[in-house]
């Protein structure tokens, strides 16, 4: 599921992002311009209500989600930040993985489907070699491959 729902424009090898509030936008940036979600502030609003909700983060990765009316196609922006951001997780971990799950509102439980295989992938190893990927082409052929 998750090939059909990312591509190398909706990867970002360095995250600019100091913050996880910048994280969400620059993550729901590549989002509306790949023509993914209608609206990025409608879907930022969508985001941030769904992690007031909790933290979305555990061990290294961060992967906030939301089912929102702003999505026009399912899809994963997928960012990187090496030296980590304080997402404000209990485990103190800063993520330096970082996927944002786009699911329409009427999308049943698709958002399920995608955390279950996103989840099934997550090790220390996945992490490090994220991290180690030289570009885009090389962090997609990672999340294909792994």
């Amino acid at each position: 599921m998750i090939t059909t729902l990312t591509n190398v424009k909706l990867i970002k090898h360095e995250l600019q992002a100091t913050n996880k509030k910048e994280v969400f936008e620059e993550l729901a940036q590549m989002l509306f311009d790949e023509n993914r979600i209608s609206n990025k502030e409608s879907f930022l609003q969508d985001i941030e209500t769904r992690e007031s909700v909790s933290v979305t983060s555990t061990e290294g990765i961060a992967y906030p989600h939301a089912k929102s009316k702003a999505v026009i196609d399912p899809a994963i922006a997928v960012g990187v930040k090496r030296e980590g951001i304080d997402y404000g997780d209990e485990d103190g971990i800063k993520p330096t993985v970082f996927f944002m799950i786009a699911s329409p509102d009427n999308g049943a439980d698709h958002h399920i489907y995608v955390l279950q295989e996103l989840f099934g992938k997550f090790s220390d190893e996945f992490i490090q070699d994220i991290n180690n990927a030289k570009d885009q082409n090389e962090i997609l052929n990672i999340l294909i491959n792994s």
